[in-house]
C-alpha cells in the first residue's frame, strides 16, 4: 500500500482520531445521569452501556452519534478531501482508535463496534451492512451480544472478500478485527470478585466481552457492585 499524498493522510488520521475521541457516552451520561459511565455495568464508554444505565432513547442517540459523525464523516470527509483509498482506511482505523482509546479519558474508551460499523458504511457498504446483520440477527435470537458481536468482526474479511472489495479494504477488515480483539482482551479491569483464573478469565473475554461465562450481573453492575454468577 502506497500514499500518494502521505502528509495529507497523516492530518486526516490526526483528526480522525481526535474526533474518534469524543466520549459521547460519557458525555451523555454526565449530562443526563451525572455518572461516570465507567463506573457502572460493563465500564464500556458505549452506547450500549448508556442504554442499560442511562435509558434507551439516549443509548440510541450516542450509537446513532458515534456511527454517523465518528465512523463515517472522518472517512467522508478524507474522500471528498482527495485521499485515496488507502488514506481514508488509515482515517478510519484512526478514528476507531479514537474511540477505543480516548485522549480525553486517559485512554480508556469503547469497544469501536459504533465507529467501525460507521466507518465500514462509508468504505466497503456491503461488508458494513453484512457486519451489522449478523450481530443483530445473532442478538436477536440467541441474546449473546458478545459472542454474536465477536463472531460477526471475525467474519468481516470474509465479506470483503466475497462482495469483491480490493485488497486495501480486505486488509482494513483484518486491522479492524485486530483492533477489536485487542480491546477485548485488554479492556476490562482486573476485579477481585472475578474468580475465574487468568485463562478462563481471557477466554470469557474473548468470546463473550466479559471477565465472566455466566452473564450474572455484569450489565448491572453499580460502582460499588462486583460479584458475578460464573
Amino acid at each position: 500500500m502506497q500514499l500518494q499524498d502521505p502528509a495529507t493522510a497523516i492530518i486526516g488520521m490526526v483528526i480522525g482520531y481526535l474526533v474518534g475521541s469524543i466520549p459521547t457516552a460519557y458525555i451523555v451520561a454526565r449530562w443526563r445521569s451525572g455518572i461516570d459511565i465507567r463506573d457502572y455495568g460493563s465500564r464500556n464508554v458505549g452506547a450500549a452501556n448508556v442504554t442499560q444505565h442511562v435509558g434507551r432513547l439516549h443509548g440510541v442517540l450516542v450509537g446513532v452519534f458515534d456511527i454517523l459523525a465518528k465512523g463515517v464523516s472522518p472517512v467522508l470527509v478524507a474522500r471528498f478531501g482527495g485521499v485515496e483509498t488507502e488514506g481514508q482506511a488509515l482515517v478510519g482505523l484512526a478514528t476507531v482508535l479514537g474511540h477505543n482509546w480516548s485522549i480525553y479519558l486517559r485512554f480508556n474508551g469503547g469497544r469501536g463496534l459504533t465507529v467501525v460499523l460507521g466507518s465500514l458504511l462509508a468504505l466497503a457498504l456491503k461488508a458494513g451492512v453484512a457486519f451489522f446483520f449478523v450481530g443483530f440477527l445473532g442478538w436477536a435470537i440467541f441474546r449473546s451480544a458478545g459472542l454474536w458481536t465477536g463472531i460477526s468482526a471475525l467474519l468481516l474479511p470474509v465479506w470483503a472478500i466475497i462482495f469483491g472489495e480490493p485488497t486495501v479494504v480486505i486488509l482494513y477488515t483484518v486491522a479492524l478485527l485486530a483492533i477489536l480483539i485487542v480491546k477485548r482482551l485488554l479492556s476490562n479491569p482486573e476485579d477481585e470478585s472475578s474468580k475465574l483464573k487468568i485463562k478462563n478469565k481471557f477466554i470469557a473475554r474473548l468470546l463473550y466481552d466479559r471477565d465472566t461465562m455466566g452473564k450474572g450481573d455484569w450489565v448491572t453492575r453499580g460502582p460499588h457492585r462486583g460479584e458475578w454468577r460464573n
